[in-house]
């Protein structure tokens, strides 16, 4: 386990937790589905989030 993942298990359980299950139901990438519930349940965050998820797909319209 990364320093990353392992703070994260520490500072919000719950949402580590959803991520893992969300990874394990959709082959998500672990911080990916990490970084999705997280802007999903605390939309505050989600300007540190700003980036490309990677593993996400594209939603850019053209």
């Amino acid at each position: 386990m990364n320093q990353l993942t392992r703070r994260r298990w520490i500072f919000s359980p719950i949402t580590s937790w959803q991520a893992r299950r969300l990874s394990r139901m959709t082959g998500m990438d672990h911080n990916a589905a990490w970084v999705k519930l997280r802007t999903a349940t605390h939309p505050d965050e989600a300007a540190g989030y700003g980036r490309r998820l990677p593993g996400a797909a594209d939603r850019s319209e053209h």
